[in-house]
């Protein structure tokens, strides 16, 4: 069996010669600091102080005896001599060689290439502060030999130096440890290596999914497929001329198509296929009645594939695991007791189970107490290490301000004090920041200059320098001026507080923690389901009260009061943070050792050892949603016939067991959605790519695919329990998450914070495909084994990279939420679209956006005649007799409920049974709506709630009513879906539709 042949890293052109170099200048620096160390003067009083004093009003104390005014104590003033002197022989050489020796090293094995090129910045950024360092004790000296004169002249230039030099010390320390510290964590043995499925051994076989699709390579049973479109693949071949570039489509819809519409090994094309939208368990209960309707008119036992999202995806996994097995002992083999033809028949056991369990989330007060149990413990986890981070941070900048006094901290602390000392930034910050932008300046209108005459672009390295410049201008504006003032303005309330008789200090703080945590609490929990009564004409315009008999009821989720909330508590979490970090600044000099260095190495581990997926809401909706659709049906001890739900912690339901195709019934593909946060790879408008669970594979046209059994293998078993069909249903409806697609606002920063949020972090095929090509090298990030508070922290700051070893899954409706742009990847002949998303009138507003994003991603085009699918809007039925009782109904009428079109792929698709390849199907679309032939007990509880069928996503504790009528409304959907006549249409000489294809934007 053929083996992906491994290959090595590619590495810089200096990676062959600098490691010897860097580690002999990390050699040296360790000798010169042990020589500076051993001959150091102890009685140097200030040095750092007279560094940036800038004038001799400040330096005088630090060289005079306090007894004497003058002249300078002659011990003192040879003692900074011999500082300076050892400074610029031993100690700027020391800390130059080890930066120039730990960057040197990261820009030769850190695997990224963003990250080598970080280090090779701080390498330019070493030498400034190397020669801003020497330029300062070039001033220094020359004030200290101009003593007598009392001129401030040089001592001023010196100040000036030593900022340029301390505003660079702590980042550029700060980036030299984490790549010491990345590095040695790499060389510590880990297991890194993808995975086969048993038996374990077997190499594992990569292939590229672009040359399977033109069909240059064909292997046999792959175990990992890199993405079509390699990470960062921007820069054009060097035979661009050659060969490939004349096998390149010329039409961009086909060579879309063949980019994007890739199939791993096993996903052929089929003459039917079904796809069932989101929307909770108001979708999961139109699903229900669909799928029973479309099994009696014959169409569910035909069709290939069942493509789910969201609420959708909760009953497809009830059917799936309701036809599984139960587990045998050994040597013994279990039948289950229903089949395709009859599971989740209406009446059966595990319909009514799911019935009496709508209120999946919470229905009794003992469940509803432990669901706000989870919910507060994330909060408190959450918090509490967020919260560990700003005092951490604290403690660091407390430690550096204490040594470099941009700021005199002790000023700050007293609480007592009848006056508050006022905020003076250092006198000479305006003059390092001006001399730097004013360079900058220069510097880029010389080029432009340079750049109009010649009619050339700018060099790379124009904008290097004209953007090194103003970096360091913005290091000096922050550490200098903007944190300061920053802890002088949170010290001076805090002084304000306290004259008040407010608590403050420690109590204060507390105090302010506990009403934040409190408040984050209450605001998520009221953004994720608060909801609204929203009265609309058939227009879609806002219906005012003397329309509203006539007006179309929906509820809807957020709205403005949703919004004012997010933020207020967002401002909230953003000052508690502020005044934590100035707190800890201000005081935590004044800490035990012990205090000081327990708490950053508390961070390290809580941020290492914790998982932050385990303590969110996930496990919790995977339970509540496997406890309420993961049943089947069982001979119980009175020997009746039952539902008896899965043992949830006894039987893992792996997806590449659980989720088999079963005979008679479709494949499951469960569709969710990853997260991504760059704009060349992600569909326009949707910071998500498409991201799917089955049996057979994992993954997506933007991360590649993996076989389900070797990423089950590969992963570590923690993150494995994410690797089931419970977990798929619950990451395919992960609607709650901090990336939420196209409905990103404010409110994904808040879940995130709270922790109040459904994805789950998985392994990136990308990153598979990556180890097993170069198997592994020691320089690449490791697959993790717990979602370390790294990835909150990303969920926080909105960046999400198509290279991280894990990626955030959530629900799929943030890409697509009909699916049927995976149906279509998959290639239907007749493709059954299930649309329970609840779109406010008058349009079907979900269709119109999975048409458009079907030619924008795919090159496919769907086409419907105008007349018919506008028979979808309501109020376009014919008036039902009597009009005056019935007019609540009336203008909620469709005339039809199901609509037929046509899909045109890119290029023709040999599909089952057909002689020869076509390029045209059919599309078979059935919208959630209200039609007068609706079955009488659904037209009654339709006139009794004015929101049906448009109830928000946002409720998901129906009653068994609600239930009912929307397994009623599916079933009829289903029934005349299945009974609509699906022709091959015919078209025009050229062969295209007789309407124009969708335009993008």
């Amino acid at each position: 069996m053929k083996r992906v042949r491994t290959v090595p890293v590619e590495r810089p052109s200096h990676a062959r010669w600098a490691p010897l170099p860097s580690f002999a200048a990390l050699i040296a620096a360790l000798i010169l600091f042990a020589l500076y160390h051993a001959r150091h003067p102890r009685n140097v009083p200030g040095e750092v102080a007279l560094q940036l004093a800038g004038r001799w009003k400040k330096a005088y104390p630090l060289l005079c005896d306090p007894q004497l005014w003058c002249p300078p104590y002659e011990e003192r003033l040879q003692a900074q001599y011999e500082a300076l002197r050892l400074d610029t022989v031993f100690f700027l050489p020391a800390y130059t060689l080890a930066l120039l020796a730990l960057f040197g090293l990261g820009s030769c094995f850190l695997h990224r290439q963003v990250s080598r090129r970080l280090a090779v910045r701080g390498l330019g950024a070493t030498l400034v502060m190397a020669a801003a360092d020497l330029g300062e004790n070039v001033f220094e000296y020359r004030a200290l030999d101009g003593l007598a004169s009392g001129q401030d002249g040089d001592l001023a230039k010196a100040a000036v130096f030593a900022l340029l030099k301390w505003s660079l010390a702590l980042p550029l320390a700060g980036a030299a440890g984490w790549i010491g510290l990345t590095l040695l964590a790499r060389l510590v043995p880990r297991r890194a290596r993808v995975t086969n499925a048993p038996p374990c051994g077997e190499p594992v076989r990569v292939q590229e999914a672009h040359r399977l699709a033109d069909g240059s390579e064909r292997w046999a049973d792959p175990d990992v497929i890199a993405a079509p479109v390699a990470p960062h693949a921007t820069t054009a071949v060097r035979d661009w001329a050659g060969s490939a570039a004349a096998a390149a489509p010329r039409d961009s819809a086909l060579a879309r198509w063949r980019t994007r519409a890739y199939q791993p090994p096993g996903r052929e094309p089929a003459s039917v296929g079904i796809c069932v939208s989101g929307g909770g368990i108001r979708s999961a209960a139109v699903t229900l009645g669909a799928l029973q309707a479309l099994r009696e008119g014959g169409v569910l036992g035909r069709a290939r594939y069942l493509v789910s999202v969201s609420g959708g995806g909760y009953t497809a996994g009830a059917f799936q695991l309701a036809l599984m097995p139960r587990p045998a002992p050994p040597g013994h083999r279990s039948t289950p007791l229903a089949t395709a033809r009859d599971v989740f028949a209406p009446g059966s056991p595990e319909e009514d189970h799911i019935r009496r369990h709508a209120k999946y989330l919470a229905d009794s007060p003992r469940e509803k107490l432990l669901a706000a149990g989870v919910i507060l413990r994330g909060l408190g986890v959450s918090l509490g290490l967020l919260g560990l981070a700003f005092v951490v941070a604290g403690v660091l900048l407390g430690a550096f301000y204490d040594v470099v006094p941009f700021i005199d901290l002790t000023a700050l602390r007293p609480e007592h004090e009848a006056s508050f000392p006022d905020f003076a930034p250092h006198p000479r910050v305006l003059y390092p920041v001006l001399a730097l932008v004013g360079f900058s300046a220069l510097v880029s209108a010389a080029a432009s200059l340079v750049v109009a005459r010649r009619g050339a672009s700018r060099p790379a390295w124009v904008r290097t320098i004209t953007r090194g410049p103003l970096a360091l201008a913005a290091m000096v504006v922050v550490f200098a001026v903007a944190l300061p003032a920053l802890f002088w303005l949170f010290a001076y309330l805090a002084w304000l507080a306290h004259r008040a008789d407010v608590p403050t200090g420690g109590p204060g703080i507390s105090l302010l923690g506990a009403l934040t945590a409190a408040a984050t609490g209450l605001g998520a929990v009221y953004s994720a389901v608060s909801k609204k009564v929203e009265k609309l004409r058939p227009s879609g315009e806002s219906a005012p009260r003397s329309v509203s008999p006539s007006s179309i009821v929906t509820r809807i989720g957020g709205g403005p009061i949703t919004a004012v909330v997010v933020w207020l508590v967002l401002l909230l979490l953003a000052f508690f943070g502020l005044s934590l970090l100035s707190w800890s600044a201000v005081s935590a000099p004044g800490w035990p050792l012990g205090w000081r260095l327990g708490l950053p190495l508390a961070l390290l581990l809580t941020a290492i050892l914790i998982d932050q997926t385990t303590f969110s809401l996930h496990p919790f909706y995977r339970q509540r949603l496997a406890g309420a659709f993961a049943v089947r049906r069982a001979v119980l001890s009175d020997g009746s016939i039952g539902a008896l739900p899965y043992d949830y912690d006894a039987e893992s339901t792996r997806l590449s067991t659980h989720g088999k195709r079963v005979e008679g019934f479709p494949q499951v593909i469960f569709a969710a959605s990853a997260a991504m946060s760059l704009r060349n790879r992600t569909a326009p408008g949707r910071p998500a790519v498409p991201f799917t669970f089955s049996h057979d594979w994992v993954g997506g046209p933007d991360t590649g695919w993996v076989r389900t059994s070797t990423m089950e293998e590969t992963a570590h078993p923690l993150i494995r329990r994410d690797l089931t069909v419970q977990s798929a249903v619950a990451v395919s409806g992960a609607a709650f998450a901090s990336a939420m697609g196209t409905q990103g606002s404010a409110v994904q920063r808040l879940l995130a914070l709270s922790n109040l949020r459904l994805g789950t972090w998985l392994p990136n095929p990308s990153y598979l495909a990556e180890v097993a090509r170069h198997d592994p090298d020691w320089t690449m990030p490791r697959l993790p084994w717990v979602r370390r508070l790294r990835y909150q922290l990303q969920e926080l700051a909105g960046r999400y990279t198509d290279t991280s070893p894990m990626v955030l899954c959530t629900d799929g409706g943030h890409f697509d939420n009909l699916g049927l742009v995976e149906l279509l990847r998959l290639r239907c002949e007749t493709v059954y679209v299930i649309d329970s998303s609840g779109d406010p009138p008058p349009l079907a507003v979900t269709l119109a956006e999975a048409v458009t994003l079907a030619y924008e991603d795919l090159g496919v085009r769907i086409t419907f005649d105008q007349a018919e699918v506008l028979r979808l809007v309501p109020g376009s039925a014919a008036k039902v007799e009597p009009q005056e009782p019935m007019a609540g109904l009336n203008t909620r009428f469709s005339a039809d409920c199901v609509v037929r079109g046509v899909i045109e792929y890119p290029e023709p698709v040999h599909f089952p049974g057909r002689r020869t390849p076509s390029r045209f199907a059919t599309i078979v679309f059935a919208k959630a709506g209200l039609t007068p032939d609706m079955p009488y007990e659904l037209l009654s509880y339709a006139l009794e709630e004015k929101a049906f069928p448009r109830d928000s996503t946002f409720d998901q504790w129906f009653d068994h009513a609600q239930f009912d009528a929307y397994r009623a409304l599916g079933h009829h959907l289903g029934a005349e879906a299945a009974k609509s006549p699906v022709k091959r249409r015919r078209f025009g000489p050229s062969g295209t539709p007789p309407v124009a294809p969708p335009r993008s934007g």
